[in-house]
């Protein structure tokens, strides 16, 4: 599966109609989710989807409010409110009721297909409007397509049964996160750090606080901070597509990475941990994860998670420990059993591989053809280069 976005033209009629449904939308999730609750507490049982879904059949014959809209579309925000309870009982976070300022942004239409006329194509939604976007021929096999509103536009994003493909070599790389560089492989590159421009957020973030609570005005300086916040985004999201596929294309379909939880890394520290915290944060290390997993998979790999227990204090050479724990000041390796020495990131980007390896190994899915890169290399073999990503 595939998602591809693109930017929607729509008219002002359009917008109006689309905001008045992405508001009864949200009243929809609310009223389903309080259903939800209280059938709990006074049967113990809960309501499945489909019986809220024949309860908005009742709700469509009463209210013409309702009935002005697309049905396929409003059942849209009850099935986010049963995938929600799926998280809920797999992982735990209730759903959450949804304030004008956490309103629903996005509905899908599953029975609604576009159409496609020259270099264009339309979407058109009852009761709101129809949608036009320039189409780049990339989507094929078209499921179903979903709207959605971001900050400096609407876009139509269509979800498409279509697997694309990377060429990679048959060969497995290991890779360290950090914050003094994003990331360093086994094979001896390393990737620059993140230093994201945040100035002009905060700049429109003192004229937000500044407003008077309510007014139109703060609307105004709150939406343009959306706007700013959501280009940067944008930017490490392309950033992190560029990286991941360069990774994958050049040094190994096989992608071994230490299994970190980031959320209890960066949750307590206090006043003196918080600028780790946010060197942590904007490395976006869950995000760069993610994106290498299905990068990998598009390759005809994996993406492999190993315990990060001692990758950084264990040497990658003779498996040996060090007699005193490594520090984060130091940055070099030296082995005292062995003589190996090797920067401090390379070392347990090699660790990591040789997890990798083992985890492969064991469960016996290891291609005839394996290749480890660098697992013994001497450290003055090891290339150092720097991968330079050009700024959107």
């Amino acid at each position: 599966m595939r998602t591809y976005s693109y930017k929607a033209k729509c008219s002002k009629q359009t917008h109006q109609n689309l905001d008045e449904f992405l508001a009864q939308q949200r009243i929809l999730y609310n009223a389903a989710l309080q259903e939800r609750i209280d059938c709990y507490r006074k049967t113990g049982k809960s309501i499945s989807f489909y019986d809220q879904c024949k309860s908005l059949t009742l709700i469509r014959a009463d209210d013409a409010d309702y009935r002005k809209f697309h049905a396929g579309s409003q059942r849209s925000v009850l099935n986010r409110l049963h995938k929600g309870y799926g998280r809920f009982f797999r992982c735990g976070g209730f759903p959450r009721f949804k304030g004008r300022n956490r309103s629903i942004k996005s509905f899908d239409t599953v029975l609604i297909k576009p159409e496609f006329r020259g270099k264009y194509g339309y979407l058109k939604v009852k009761g709101i409007g129809e949608f036009k976007w320039k189409t780049d021929n990339r989507a094929e096999n078209i499921k179903y397509a979903r709207i959605v509103k971001k900050p400096n536009g609407v876009y139509v994003q269509l979800i498409c049964e279509t697997e694309t493909h990377i060429e990679a070599p048959n060969k497995l790389v290991g890779i360290d996160v950090g914050v003094k560089a994003r990331a360093t492989l086994s094979n001896g590159v390393q990737i620059e750090k993140r230093k994201p421009d945040r100035s002009e957020i905060k700049r429109l973030q003192r004229r937000v606080a500044r407003a008077k609570r309510g007014s139109n005005n703060r609307d105004k300086k709150k939406a343009a901070l959306s706007k700013a916040t959501y280009r940067l985004d944008i930017c490490n999201k392309n950033e992190l597509h560029r990286l991941t596929t360069n990774i994958t294309s050049k040094h190994g379909r096989y992608i071994a990475v230490e299994a970190l939880n980031v959320k209890a890394m960066t949750a307590n520290g206090g006043a003196y941990k918080k600028g780790l915290n946010r060197s942590i944060l904007e490395q976006n290390w869950g995000f760069f994860k993610q994106i290498l997993s299905y990068k990998a998979e598009s390759a005809g790999g994996k993406l492999i998670e190993v315990d990060p227990q001692n990758t950084t204090q264990k040497c990658s050479s003779c498996g040996g420990m060090p007699n005193e724990k490594l520090t984060l000041s130091a940055r070099w390796y030296h082995c005292g059993h062995c003589g190996y020495s090797e920067d401090r990131d390379v070392n347990a980007a090699k660790n990591i591989a040789q997890r990798g390896r083992d985890v492969l190994l064991s469960g016996g899915d290891t291609p005839e053809t394996w290749v480890l890169e660098n697992q013994k290399l001497d450290s003055s073999l090891v290339p150092r280069r720097t991968v330079e990503l050009a700024h959107v």
